[in-house]
This record gives structure tokens, C-alpha cells and sequence, in this order.
């Protein structure tokens, strides 16, 4: 199991979070035991894409083992902010991109990573998911052949949301709250 250095935040505000770097394995204890958190105070900071494609808006099903929310579905890529070499600055574009290369196998020269465009707090994990915009000019179909092929197993399915069928998934109660809010915000 992944036991990197991830970045949880201390102090957020509406241009800076300010935090530090702590083993995933503190984090996970956390969000299996959320009573945890009084003792440890780990607000874990994560990246998530609203992929667009020409085709719609792209969510991908957590495959039902996985050890964080299975069986739910989210907006791909996702991840925490790992550290990622020798910087200890986290750059929000380079982490999406490298989510989106590990998760769905699409590289920096097939998307284009727009500004923040919200924070969402997970209740009970208490992760901050801070969520982007993700634009690639390969339809959908391309988009589920590269991820079939080159991607992990993180999701055991992708679907293609029209934009004119967003407002049917915002209901339902398997879709993650953060995707939830990317999709609310994309509505016209």
C-alpha cells in the first residue's frame, strides 16, 4: 500500500491553505476511524477533474474493492496531493495531471487544466477535495479506449454524462459530493 508523504491542511482561506506534509498512513487510519480526527486533526487536501470531452462530462464508477468510497461514483481524475519528487511545493496542475495519466491514461498534451473552481469538505473523512476544470478535444470513446488500456483499476466503469443529462445525475445518491458540485457549477 501507498505510504507517501501527502499534504493536509492546517489553514484555509479563500486565496491560500497553508499545512503540511504527513504520512498517507495517518490520513487512512483517519478515514477508516473518522474518531480520530480530534487526536490527529487531519484535514487531507486533494485534486479532482470535471473532465470535459466534446461529448459531455466524464465519471468513472470506484471499482467496489477499492478502500475508499466503492461502488460511487466521482469525476475522474482524483487523488491526493502526493509529494512528488524532491519539490515540497504542490502544484495543483501537476498533480490532476498526473492523476489523469495514472487513472484514465491521458497525458498533459491531451488536456488542457483550468482555475480552481470550488473546495468541497468530505463529512466524517473530512478530506478537502478542491476541484478543476479538465478539457480534451478526444471524444469520449477515445477517452474509454486509453483508459482501458493504459490506466489503473481505480474505476471498474466510465460513463459519458450529455451535458443536457447532468441534472439527472445530480440526484443520485451514489454520485460523490464534490462531482456533485463540479456538475452543478457546469450547468448553463
Amino acid at each position: 500500500m501507498f505510504n507517501g508523504c501527502v499534504f493536509t491542511a492546517d489553514r484555509v482561506t479563500a486565496t491560500t491553505i497553508s499545512g503540511h506534509w504527513t504520512e498517507y498512513r495517518r490520513v487512512f487510519a483517519q478515514m477508516k476511524n473518522p474518531a480520530l480526527f480530534p487526536h490527529l486533526r487531519l484535514q487531507s487536501l486533494a485534486v479532482i477533474g470535471l473532465l470535459e470531452t466534446p461529448d459531455g462530462y466524464v465519471l468513472g464508477r470506484r471499482h467496489p474493492s477499492s478502500l475508499y468510497q466503492g461502488n460511487f461514483w466521482q469525476s475522474p481524475p482524483a487523488g491526493s496531493i502526493e509529494k512528488r519528487g524532491e519539490c515540497a511545493d504542490a502544484s495543483l496542475p501537476e498533480q490532476i495531471l498526473a492523476e489523469a495519466e495514472e487513472e484514465l491514461g491521458l497525458t498533459a498534451h491531451d488536456l488542457t487544466v483550468g482555475a480552481p473552481q470550488l473546495i468541497c469538505r468530505h463529512p466524517g473523512t473530512r478530506i478537502l477535495d478542491i476541484g478543476l476544470s479538465l478539457h480534451t478535444s478526444l471524444p469520449f470513446k477515445e477517452v474509454e479506449e486509453r483508459w482501458r488500456h493504459s490506466a489503473n483499476q481505480e474505476y471498474d466503469q466510465l460513463a459519458l454524462v450529455h451535458k443536457t443529462e447532468t441534472a439527472n445525475w445530480l440526484n443520485r445518491p451514489d454520485l460523490l459530493p464534490t462531482s456533485r458540485a463540479l456538475l452543478e457549477a457546469a450547468l448553463p
